[in-house]
């Protein structure tokens, strides 16, 4: 067994449980969820950079050849682990042999990527989301902010501004004589078809529903709004210069009027258009809560005050617009994800902002989201340094348009992934009917992925008891294939490829999985069900708040976990104090000693 923090700086894999039960049954008195933390993205050392397409097997599986794979140098065939299929090897691979292995059938390069031959996409695209009611202070602090990145962006970036406060404005920075703007009411949100058509986004063809193979003008059309640094930084700064407080009059016992689930919802249609399935993040700079138009979170009047915990586990009069605005910005995250895009929410002020709504804009796009108490605060302008962060060749340290799929052998099925990814509905047998996460599918889009990434996948034993045709001798091997593909940041198309292979454990003997159990994995991995509130069906035993008690006492008993400890002492408090209680007959009334 490898040493497992050799495997997560080779691979960027943490596995809660380094060898693996043979059976389905023996799975489920592991108790810790079967599962690892994967880091797509993580700086490995030495990684190899192939500069072509993979060999992938022509099975039922999209197995890429990796080290694992059994090989006929007579044949020049491989056979792969997965599905057993034989394929041979295309022309160009006619020279290999025990002495001459291509990169991929090197043992130690069990991770390896390649720079796929395809089309460069578009640069990355940044749409930034400025609230205009904010206080002069925090205004200023935000053009100083935006001026500093068009600084720390590279030349070649789109990028491109909407502001936003009683009414939505997109700015049109490709407009040379004088600064113009399109205005969009704040109290109803047009659709993507209309905003298009009112920009001149679409072409008369489309318009009419007719020709539907003509050639779009929408990236034509976009060089009005969103623009490469070298061609608009005149422009946009001037912009930025003018860019006052939202005129609208605010009384002193009112909110001002903001309409920020408008704005982002512009701003998604606008990228749709004229960026879909490219790198684009949009990036929200809010100073307080929508009080208008759909994404509402509070009413304007000061006497209303914004919902706090107690008010959604009661659900209070103040909870009233929570639903709408939950259903709202849902919405525009599942179009965010769909067209491949992310959504960045800074948030500062000394009142909430209404994050808890918006949450869903960056859970599911894998956007970042930032709070303080100001724009001028160093928790923002540290932050939003490292979101520029630019790497050792002078490329900006984060990917787009990621996707993670997973393969595995027979015997082993993939349950569902926690991070912030989006289902992609692929079916393959590689899933499992059991739900953990974002479940049945073997696929997840991932809007953005920097070096620090991480996403939690859980799998499940499929092995029956018995000596059935399943059932795997002790010292056996399973495999596991992560495929992960993006967008890098000079627009260029990589694939990232990591194969795993774990042992079997003896059948009657437990003790070999016990030695390959790793403790740290294991308290993130739980962590992320028990955070996320994932009920864990794949455990035979449940104890309040569904977490295991021989878990918890385990945790406490290693004094490793303040927050096990705690919920361990509670458990059994708690379980005293009833026992007590069904002793002395007092019991709740609905309930019987029966």
């Amino acid at each position: 067994m490898a040493d497992v923090h050799e495997v997560e700086a080779s691979d960027g894999v943490r596995f809660s449980w380094n060898v693996w039960p043979s059976t389905r049954l023996e799975a489920t008195r592991m108790v810790v969820p079967l599962g690892c933390l994967y880091t797509p993205l993580k700086q490995i050392e030495n990684l190899p950079l192939l500069p072509y397409e993979p060999i992938v097997c022509k099975g039922p599986c999209p197995s890429v050849l990796n080290p694992y794979c059994r090989i006929d140098f007579r044949a020049k065939i491989w056979i792969c682990p997965f599905c057993f299929q034989r394929n041979h090897f295309p022309p160009h691979y006619a020279e290999i042999s025990e002495q001459n292995l291509p990169a991929e059938l090197i043992p130690t390069y069990t991770t390896i990527e390649y720079a796929l031959p395809r089309n460069k996409a578009s640069p990355p695209v940044f749409l930034w989301v400025v609230d205009t009611c904010m206080v002069e202070d925090e205004l200023h602090a935000v053009r100083d902010s935006l001026e500093q990145a068009l600084q720390l962006l590279p030349q070649e970036t789109v990028v491109g501004l909407i502001t936003f406060g009683t009414t939505v404005q997109i700015h049109e920075i490709g407009y040379e004589h004088c600064t113009k703007s399109y205005v969009f009411r704040g109290t109803k949100e047009p659709s993507a078809q209309q905003l298009q058509e009112l920009l001149g986004l679409r072409t008369p063809y489309q318009r009419r529903g007719a020709n539907p193979g003509a050639a779009p003008e929408s990236r034509a059309g976009a060089s009005r709004f969103l623009l490469p640094i070298s061609e608009c930084e005149f422009a946009l700064t001037t912009v930025l210069t003018e860019l006052q407080k939202d005129p609208w009059p605010t009384e002193t016992t009112e909110r001002p009027l903001r309409c920020t689930g408008v704005a982002v919802s512009a701003a998604v249609a606008l990228l749709e258009a004229t960026y879909p399935n490219s790198g684009a993040r949009v990036m929200l700079f809010t100073g307080g809560p929508c009080t208008v138009g759909p994404g509402q979170v509070v009413g304007r009047e000061l006497v209303e005050p914004m919902r706090s915990h107690h008010d959604l586990e009661k659900e209070n009069a103040t909870t009233k617009h929570v639903k709408k605005a939950l259903k709202h910005y849902s919405a525009v995250a599942k179009r965010v994800a769909a067209a491949g895009h992310v959504c960045d929410i800074f948030a500062c002020a000394l009142d909430q902002c209404g994050v808890m709504e918006m949450r869903a804009l960056t859970a599911m796009t894998g956007g970042s989201m930032v709070m303080a108490e100001s724009f001028q605060n160093n928790v923002f302008k540290e932050s939003w340094r490292k979101v520029l962060n630019r790497d050792e060749d002078g490329n900006l340290a984060m990917a787009f348009n990621a996707s993670v799929e997973v393969l595995t052998s027979a015997e082993l099925k993939v349950c569902g992934a926690i991070g912030n990814v989006y289902s992609l509905q692929k079916k393959s047998p590689s899933v499992a009917e059991t739900e953990i996460g974002v479940g049945n599918t073997s696929a997840w889009g991932m809007g953005a992925l920097d070096a620090d990434t991480s996403l939690a996948l859980y799998f499940e034993v499929t092995n029956q008891q018995g000596g059935g045709p399943q059932q795997q001798p002790a010292g056996g091997q399973r495999y596991i294939q992560l495929l992960t593909s993006y967008q890098h940041a000079t627009g260029n198309w990589r694939l990232r490829v990591t194969t795993l292979a774990h042992t079997y454990a003896e059948t009657a003997n437990l003790g070999e999985v016990a030695r390959g159990f790793d403790q740290e994995a294991a308290a993130r991995v739980y962590g992320f069900c028990f955070e996320q509130g994932v009920q864990m069906t794949v455990i035979s035993r449940h104890a309040v708040p569904m977490l295991p008690m021989q878990l918890a006492r385990s945790f406490a008993e290693r004094n490793y976990c303040e927050v096990m400890r705690y919920l361990a002492d509670a458990q059994f408090l708690g379980l005293k104090g009833l026992w007590q209680k069904l002793c002395a007959g007092q019991l709740p009334e609905r309930c019987t000693k029966q």
